[in-house]
C-alpha cells in the first residue's frame, strides 16, 4: 500500500483518484505481497474502502469515516506524502496528507494522526531532533485547525487533542495507539535497527507498528543507519527498488540536481581501445565507476543500487572488476557490503585499494596487478576497472595497462582519455604513467 501510493506520487503527482486506481491495481496484481501470492491481510478498514473503490466510489469518500473504522492502515501507507512533499508548506503537506487518508481511512483521528505524524517527518528530513520535530508537528497542526477554512476544522481540533492526551501504548491497531507507540520505540532508540525490534516489542500489531517507526528512523538516520544485512534480506526489492529511484530523481536542484539511479541511469562500462596492441582480437577492457555508490564525488552526486548495478554488469558480460577503492571508501559511499555480494553472485571480484587521489604505494605489486589483468583480457575475459568515479584511478590503470602493451605514454593516455572523458587528469599520476615500466 505505500509502494501503491509513491508509484502514485511520482506517476501523477498529487492525486487522490489516482492513488485509489492504484490502490486497487495493486491488489488485484497480487503485488501486496512480495511473492504475489496475495495473502497478506489488508485490514477490514483498508478491504472496505478497496471494495468501495473498485465499485467506482470517489477516493476521498472511499474510506470509511465511522467510530469502527480508526484503524493504522492509512498511518502505515503514509510515508510517501511526507517523501515526495518534504518542500511543500506545512498546510499543504497537513491537507495533502489528510486526503491521502481519506482514500482508505476517513475518520478524522486517521487523517489528522496522518497529518502529524508527515509533519514530523518533514521536519526530521531537515535535521531536527525528535522531541522538536514533535512539539512543531503538534503546534503546527493546533494553528492550521485553529479557525473553521473551507471544511469545518472542529472535528480535526478534536482529535488533535485526543492524539496529544493518549496514554496507552501497546502497539495494537488502533491509529493513536500505533501511532505512539511506534513514536515511543523511537524516540527511546539509540539507532535503527533498535527502533524496529523496540516496535516489534509490543507485540500486537508489529508489521504495521515497525513499519510506522521504521518511517520516522528512516527520516532520521538515513540508509547508512539500516543495517546492511536487513536492506540485502530485504523481500520484494525488485518492486521497490525501481520507485525508491524514481523518488532519488526528484531531488531538486536547490537539493543538489536530480541523482543518477541504477534504474534511471544503468551503469556504463566505457570500452577501451585494443586495436593493434597484442590484446587485439582477444577479450575485452573498459572502465566504470564504483557499483552501488551513494555520495557525492568526482563525477557528482549518486544514489545508486548495488544489486541492481553488479546486475548490469552480469548482462554486459564482465567476468572480472578491478577495484581500486579502500574499505574505508566503500563505507564511504554506503557500499561495504559491496565483497560479500560480489562473492556471493560475480562478478569476480580482484581488489588493489589505492588512496585517493594518488599513486600505487608499491608500484612492483601494482605491475604484477596489471600483468594479472592482461593475462586475463588475453584469454578472453571482459574486465572492467572502477574507483569511485572511474576517472583518475581507474584512467592511470588503463594508461599503464596500454604501457604494458608496448604504447608509448601520450598514446595511452590519449586513448583512455578518449574512451572515458576527463580521465587520468592529475599530474601525480600522469607522471606514474609516463615513468612505466616500474
Amino acid at each position: 500500500l505505500m509502494l501503491a501510493l509513491l508509484d502514485s506520487l511520482l506517476t501523477a503527482g498529487f492525486d487522490p483518484e489516482d492513488q485509489g486506481r492504484r490502490s486497487v491495481a495493486w491488489r488485484r496484481g497480487g503485488a501486496y505481497t512480495p511473492d504475489g501470492d496475495g495473502s497478506f491481510d489488508i485490514g477490514g478498514t483498508t478491504a472496505r474502502a478497496l471494495t468501495a473503490l473498485g465499485a467506482g466510489t470517489p477516493a476521498v469518500d472511499a474510506g470509511p469515516a465511522d467510530d469502527r473504522a480508526c484503524g493504522n492502515g492509512s498511518l502505515m501507507r503514509i510515508l510517501p506524502i511526507a517523501l515526495v512533499g518534504r518542500n511543500w508548506s506545512p498546510d499543504v503537506l497537513i491537507e495533502r496528507a489528510q486526503l491521502a487518508s481519506r482514500v482508505t481511512h476517513g475518520h478524522p483521528r486517521c487523517q489528522v494522526t496522518c497529518a502529524v505524524y508527515c509533519l514530523i517527518v518533514r521536519e526530521l528530513l531537515r535535521g531536527s531532533a525528535p522531541a522538536a520535530a514533535l512539539e512543531w508537528a503538534m503546534t503546527t497542526a493546533r494553528d492550521a485547525y485553529a479557525a473553521d477554512g473551507a471544511i469545518p476544522a472542529a472535528s480535526f481540533r478534536a482529535a488533535l487533542e485526543e492524539l496529544a492526551a493518549y496514554q496507552r501504548r501497546t502497539g495494537s491497531g488502533y491509529v493513536i495507539d500505533a501511532f505512539w507507540s511506534a513514536w515511543d520505540a523511537f524516540a527511546g532508540a539509540a539507532d535503527y535497527a533498535q527502533t524496529i525490534v523496540r516496535a516489534i516489542e509490543y507485540g500486537h500489531d508489529t508489521d504495521t507498528t515497525a513499519a510506522i517507526a521504521g518511517g520516522l528512523a528512516g527520516a532520521r538516520w538515513g540508509w547508512e543507519g539500516i543495517p546492511v544485512a536487513w536492506r540485502r534480506g530485504m523481500r520484494g526489492h525488485a518492486v521497490a527498488q525501481p520507485l525508491v529511484d524514481r523518488l532519488a530523481g526528484t531531488v531538486t536542484p536547490a537539493e543538489g540536481g536530480p541523482l543518477p539511479t541504477s534504474t534511471e541511469n544503468p551503469l556504463r562500462v566505457d570500452l577501451l581501445d585494443l586495436a593493434g596492441t597484442p590484446l587485439e582480437g582477444t577479450g575485452r577492457l573498459g572502465i566504470t565507476l564504483l557499483p552501488g555508490k551513494k555520495r557525492e564525488g568526482w563525477t557528482g552526486a549518486h544514489w545508486r543500487d548495488l544489486d541492481l548495478d553488479l546486475a548490469r554488469l552480469r548482462d554486459l558480460g564482465v567476468d572480472t572488476l578491478f577495484l581500486l577503492n579502500e574499505d574505508a571508501e566503500l563505507a564511504l559511499c554506503l557500499v561495504p557490503e559491496l565483497p560479500d555480494a560480489m562473492a556471493a553472485v560475480g562478478p569476480e571480484l580482484v581488489r588493489f585499494p589505492i588512496p585517493d587521489p594518488h599513486v600505487p604505494a608499491d608500484p612492483g605489486a601494482y605491475r604484477v596487478a596489471i600483468r594479472g589483468l592482461v593475462e586475463r583480457v588475453r584469454g578472453g575475459a571482459f574486465v572492467a576497472i572502477a574507483c569511485r568515479g572511474g576517472i583518475n584511478r581507474s584512467g592511470m590503470t588503463a594508461a599503464c595497462i596500454y604501457r604494458e602493451l608496448g604504447l608509448d605514454a601520450s598514446e595511452a593516455i590519449a586513448r583512455t582519455q578518449a574512451a572515458r572523458r576527463r580521465s587520468i587528469t592529475i599530474g601525480e599520476e600522469q607522471a606514474f604513467v609516463r615513468a612505466w615500466p616500474w
